[in-house]
């Protein structure tokens, strides 16, 4: 008789469980992490080496920004990619100081970068993705999470951290800072917040 009673309890409570789940659905997880890698993953296979799949890394970063730049302004550029850019080789530097008690040198990047080829528009498409799903997750989550994921490729196509100044450097060219916020055409859910 007791065991049945057990079982009983058991049994409410797995309903109740099922019962708040679908009353109050969890969160669906941020797709951001799992598209960049999925499009890495192809753009890796489809490089002629090293220095395409860096540079393809380096055009969703540029591409990115760019976006960033042209419809929220420099200071979002600068927080969203710059920052964790430059944070994201610092952690991975202490990090690696921690365990070896050396500092890291940092990774030469190429000279040249080819920013077009099938490589580098695999990760393209995978930042006009993750910008257009940036308009149904809350606020700033996609963006947030394009930056790591982007910088983790390029440090594993790398085998180590750039140089920081370099990278923002290469992720700058072009850009015209001082130009004025562009007015965003178009509804404000699609607007950048």
């Amino acid at each position: 008789m007791t065991e049945g009673h057990r079982f009983v309890k058991e049994d409410r409570a797995m309903t109740t469980q099922q019962t708040q789940t679908q009353t109050h659905p969890q969160p669906a997880p941020n797709p951001i992490p799992a598209l960049v890698r999925a499009a890495f993953n192809a753009a890796s296979q489809r490089a002629s080496g090293q220095a395409d799949r860096t540079a393809a890394a380096i055009a969703a970063l540029r591409k990115l920004r760019r976006v960033l730049l042209e419809q929220a302004g420099t200071n979002a550029a600068l927080t969203v990619v710059d920052g964790p850019a430059s944070g994201f080789i610092m952690e991975r530097n202490m990090r690696a100081l921690g365990r070896t008690g050396v500092a890291p040198e940092p990774m030469p990047l190429p000279p040249i970068l080819a920013m077009a080829g099938p490589a580098a528009s695999l990760m393209l498409d995978a930042v006009e993705n993750g910008l257009i799903l940036h308009r149904f997750l809350p606020g700033n989550t996609a963006l947030m999470q394009m930056v790591p994921e982007l910088m983790g490729c390029l440090c594993e196509t790398l085998g180590g951290t750039p140089d920081a100044g370099r990278l923002l450097d290469i992720l700058r060219d072009g850009m015209d800072e001082d130009e004025p916020r562009q007015a965003i055409e178009g509804p404000v859910s699609q607007r950048l917040h």
